[in-house]
């Protein structure tokens, strides 16, 4: 088992109705701050934590989210593997605005995302991030009142930019920055940070090196790509849940990682990956692994020989079989957040339906009970023979993935 966090703290408006909250990365769940090493591992910790842990929804409900990025982020908008709409970039103050950057930020602006500027105190130099931002951080403890108001005053030239006020601890504060004219309020005087924690499911470290690697080949196969994601239970499970997530910004469900690949396209895939590589670490052992792709590969083959449609669909009854182990949790809590098609997650739960069919065949041979050793009209020595050849199969990947 493994729990995640992420600090939130809500950010009010002028009458104290909240307008978002800020996500912040915790590494406990009485962690009053955040003890940040690696910042870029930070910010795609709280990415993962957020659209393939907790879920967005769950942290923020219909408000917006403030997400902090990094320069190495920035510098690359197709690494920011966020939808534009509910969440606000926000820009750290260390930040220079150099070409690349500002490259980086209006083409962030022209797919529709919200900018936020972080700690930020002005001078001439950074007036063209300002031209860029629609919300502006001011952090109240850098300036005295007097300098704040000629902030604002400056700011308020571009009617377009909001500005909130950060770090209020007390009511005089707040009533003296209402004043002013800020839009939106966050401090310790309104609420500390609060954690919530979540369950995560951790994947093999060394594997997801491996698939870094791979997905940064110039002469990347996308077949080969999709091979390897689906030999990796913990990978497979963020892929689908991202790509079933209002995040992904689609509207097709997918249920295998061939069609993920595909949907999702090449760069968002590579980069979804790199987020997971600097996130996610191991703690489960590997026969559970070894179990989960036995069964994957033989209901697959089970499916072939049977001449089923949709064969990558049995891979994914066979990986995911073995979910609720992987992050002790029960299996039906877990596909709440996982929205398969409804005869996968009754395949998953009840055994039920050709899928379900499947599955029971492949326990049936772990637990020799030759009875139930049965799937469509696949005679019984093919049965074995697929069973075996999986057991083989299996052995191969574990050994190939942590090469």
């Amino acid at each position: 088992m493994s729990d995640v966090f992420i600090g939130r703290q809500p950010i009010f408006t002028e009458n104290l109705g909240v307008y978002a909250y800020e996500l912040l990365f915790r590494r406990e769940l009485d962690q009053e701050n955040a003890n940040v090493i690696d910042g870029d591992s930070a910010t795609s910790q709280v990415v993962l934590n957020t659209f393939a842990e907790i879920g967005l929804a769950n942290l923020v409900g219909n408000h917006k989210a403030f997400i902090n990025l990094t320069r190495y982020f920035l510098e690359d908008p197709q690494r920011i593997v966020i939808p534009p709409g509910q969440i606000v970039l926000e820009i750290l103050e260390d930040i220079e605005p150099d070409q690349t950057i500002l490259s980086s930020i209006k083409t962030l602006k022209n797919q529709g995302h919200t900018i936020a500027l972080d700690d930020f105190v002005y001078h001439q130099n950074l007036q063209p991030m300002v031209d860029l931002a629609d919300i502006i951080k001011i952090d109240i403890t850098i300036l005295n009142l007097n300098q704040i108001r000629l902030h604002v005053e400056q700011y308020r030239q571009q009617q377009d930019i909001r500005l909130l006020a950060e770090k209020v601890e007390t009511f005089e504060e707040f009533e003296a920055l209402r004043e002013i004219g800020f839009d939106y309020y966050q401090g310790y005087f309104f609420s500390r940070p609060t954690i919530v924690k979540g369950k995560g499911l951790q994947g093999n470290q060394v594997s997801i090196l491996r698939l870094l690697a791979m997905v940064n080949d110039p002469a990347l196969d996308v077949a080969e790509l999709s091979e390897i994601i689906s030999t990796d239970v913990s990978l497979s499970h963020k892929i689908l849940k991202y790509i079933n997530s209002p995040a992904s910004g689609l509207r097709a469900q997918v249920d295998s990682i061939q069609r993920a690949v595909v949907m999702l396209g090449l760069n968002t895939i590579k980069n979804w990956i790199s987020l997971v590589a600097l996130a996610t670490t191991s703690d489960k052992p590997e026969a559970l692994s070894i179990l989960a792709l036995v069964r994957a590969r033989t209901c697959e083959q089970l499916a072939t020989a049977a001449n089923q449609s949709a064969v990558e669909s049995y891979f994914t009854i066979g990986l995911f079989s073995v979910l609720d182990a992987m992050m002790d949790q029960p299996i039906e809590e877990l596909l709440e957040e996982l929205p398969l098609a409804e005869d996968l997650k009754l395949a998953l739960t009840q055994r039920e339906g050709v899928y379900g069919q499947a599955l029971n065949c492949v326990v049936a041979m772990e637990t020799n009970q030759f009875d139930d050793i049965k799937f469509q009209n696949i005679e019984f020595a093919k049965l074995s023979d697929i069973y075996l050849q999986a057991l083989l199969w299996a052995d191969d990947q574990v050994p190939a993935i942590a090469a």
